[in-house]
């Protein structure tokens, strides 16, 4: 009997592994959608700073590289960053140049903000990062207004829907390039 029972115990503990470790990969699975391309990942990680630095953007890009260099090693392998290769993570993979952020942006959660911007762009279009996960892409002039921290009507269009912003539960901005699932 008391085999029995060792055997009953080992089988529902690797039940319960598994049935967490499916868990473990569908949050993964969401993370990695929300975070597609660098600009994501670092307007993504900027909103993380705010809200662990008492709703405080990071001060300049040292201060930015060190708090993701000490960031939850887990966290940041779900969203892809490798800890040991964060300056490639300030580059667009668009335009191959870095990315202007500004810096000292207030904020946390439901906050959402312009803070990464894309250097030379696509086609006459720039694409801008905001805290909360939205990327969208620009003109120049609306691009400039945001890079100086003004907001307009237009810009800001979708800045208070969740769903607009990425965020969790309302999935990627649309149009983003998601993981295969």
């Amino acid at each position: 009997m008391r085999h029995f029972t060792y055997r009953a115990a080992a089988l529902l503990a690797a039940v319960l592994i598994a049935g967490l470790s499916g868990c473990a990969d569908k949050t993964a699975k969401e993370v990695a959608a929300m975070n597609p391309t660098n600009m994501h990942r670092l307007a993504n990680l900027y909103a993380a700073h705010q809200n662990y630095k008492g709703g405080k953007g990071p001060s300049s890009e040292a201060d930015f590289k060190e708090f993701i260099k000490k960031f939850d090693a887990e966290k940041l392998t779900m969203m892809g960053v490798n800890s040991a290769e964060v300056d490639k993570l300030f580059v667009s993979e668009r335009d191959g140049k870095p990315f202007k952020i500004r810096y000292n942006v207030g904020g946390g959660r439901g906050s959402v903000d312009p803070v990464v911007f894309e250097t030379d762009g696509q086609a006459g279009m720039k694409q801008v990062g905001y805290t909360g996960g939205k990327v969208d892409e620009v003109d120049e002039a609306t691009y400039q207004q945001l890079l100086a921290g003004k907001t307009s009507t237009a810009a800001a269009k979708g800045a208070g829907d969740p769903k607009a912003a990425g965020r969790p539960g309302g999935g990627p901005p649309a149009g983003a390039q998601t993981a295969p699932k």
